[in-house]
Order: C-alpha cells, then sequence, then structure tokens
C-alpha cells in the first residue's frame, strides 16, 4: 500500500524533530575520510564518508602538529574537523564563515566533537574589500555566494554580512598561517587579491577550491587569476583530476615557486 504524498510530507518533519531530540547530547556519528565524527542530525547528510577526497589526502600528509590553519569558507564543519585533528591540540584553526545559519550549526559541531577550544570561528567573508557585503544564502547550505545569488539554489536570502581581506585579518591579528584552505564559491580570485601582503611575505601553504564558471558575476577572469599567481610566484597543481586547473571546477594546490613548505 503506497502512502499518500501529504502523509509523507507531515511524517519527515515529525521524524526530523524525533531524531534531533533524541541525538541533541552527542549528535549523529559520522566516519569521514576515516575520521569519526559527532554532528547536528540536521546536517548529517553533509558528512558523507569521502569529503574532497583528494584534498583531503593531500593535507592530512603535510599538515603537521601544532600547525595554524586558516579555514575560509568553513560552513558546517565538515573539513574543519578534520583539520583540527590533523594539526592536533597544539594546533590552531580559524574558521571563516559569514553565513550565520551556516555558522549556528558551525558552533554546534565544534562542540560535539570538542573543538570549541580549538577552532575560533570568524563570522566574516574574505575578499578584496573591507566593510560589507551581500551574501545570498538558502539556510546552511555551502553553495551561498556574495552579490549575486548562485542559480543552483532554487531560493535564496540576501543578508549583509562583514567583509575584509586576509591582508587586514593578518595584519591586526598577527596570526601566521602555515596552511590556508579556502573553498568560497567563486570569490576565490578575490579573496586571493586582498592576500597578496601574506601570501607574498611568508612561505605559506595553499589549498583553494576553484569555480571558474562563477568568477564573471563578480567581474574577474581566468586572466585576473593567472597575474595574481604570477606576482605571487605561484604554480596551480591539480588535486582533483583535472586538465586545466584553471579552467575546470576543483581542488588546486597553490605550488611556491621559492619552496614548498
Amino acid at each position: 500500500m503506497r502512502v499518500p504524498e501529504a502523509i509523507k510530507r507531515v511524517g519527515r518533519p515529525m521524524r526530523e524533530l524525533a531524531l534531533r531530540l533524541a541525538t541533541a547530547r552527542k549528535g549523529v556519528r559520522r566516519v569521514v575520510n576515516g575520521i569519526e565524527y559527532r554532528v547536528d542530525s540536521r546536517c548529517r547528510h553533509r558528512f558523507a564518508p569521502e569529503y574532497e577526497a583528494a584534498g583531503a589526502g593531500f593535507l592530512c600528509k603535510r599538515i603537521a602538529p601544532g600547525a595554524v590553519v586558516y579555514n575560509v569558507g568553513a560552513n558546517v564543519g565538515v573539513l574543519t574537523v578534520q583539520l583540527a585533528r590533523w594539526s592536533g591540540p597544539r594546533g590552531r584553526v580559524l574558521a571563516f564563515e559569514p553565513n550565520p545559519y551556516a555558522t549556528c550549526l558551525l558552533k554546534r559541531n565544534l562542540r560535539l566533537n570538542g573543538l570549541d577550544s580549538q577552532v575560533e570561528i570568524v563570522g566574516v567573508a574574505i575578499g578584496d574589500t573591507v566593510g560589507d557585503v551581500t551574501l545570498h544564502v538558502s539556510g546552511a547550505n555551502g553553495m551561498a555566494r556574495v552579490m549575486r545569488a548562485n542559480p543552483l539554489l532554487p531560493k535564496t536570502e540576501a543578508v549583509r554580512v562583514p567583509v575584509t581581506t586576509l591582508d587586514r585579518f593578518w595584519d591586526s591579528r598577527q596570526v601566521k598561517p602555515d596552511w590556508i584552505v579556502m573553498d568560497i564559491e567563486g570569490w576565490e580570485v578575490a579573496a586571493l587579491r586582498g592576500g597578496r601582503e601574506l601570501l607574498s611575505a611568508t612561505e605559506v601553504g595553499v589549498v583553494l577550491e576553484l569555480h571558474p564558471d562563477a568568477w564573471s558575476w563578480c567581474g574577474d577572469s581566468r586572466a585576473d587569476l593567472e597575474r595574481i599567481l604570477l606576482e605571487l610566484r605561484r604554480r596551480p597543481i591539480a588535486l582533483s583530476g583535472q586538465n586545466d586547473p584553471l579552467a575546470e571546477y576543483g581542488q588546486v594546490y597553490l605550488e611556491s615557486r621559492t619552496g614548498a613548505p
């Protein structure tokens, strides 16, 4: 006997509420890239068994205990927890996340994993300006974008969020990162432009996700990124199997030509 859709629509929220209440204290168990998590039930589906496996495999071999990591675009913390585990109790992760809905879940997931003292949440967007900007969000969905709504999201809400640059943050806090791990849905060219001083003055490992199809909405292009990389003396190394790392979506490592960290 088939269950009517109307009953299904009522039943799903009730099941989700029951699960949330039952797991309120300890969260839901998840294993991601071999690391066990406890997570809020509302975002449990984000914590897939393999998450950005190529980038994770690259980073886990290189992030040393005690490392300081800037996680730019932390969302609900799928990668943040891994970065904190790899850098260990003596390490430090600064998780940049401007989406207030995602930040709420990020705080809870860090607390469930006992990482709220090791990971500092920085509730700002990272770009090439200082001030505030419109972020188009769909709840805690990780595909939120600055300035223009992501066409892959059927419904979004515009929220004003603070924005700063990597250079300004580094100058004000004097917290030098060993690694920058970034996924900000197309604004990565602007973020690199706003971090040229930091990336020129220090040997920082950089892994970021490139979204070439999204650059045009903020006025950037491949040529802009190539100029920045030339200035920084960095070479993009594909981590996701791309034939051309600057033309295809995927993760890249920006190798320093003056010596890799």
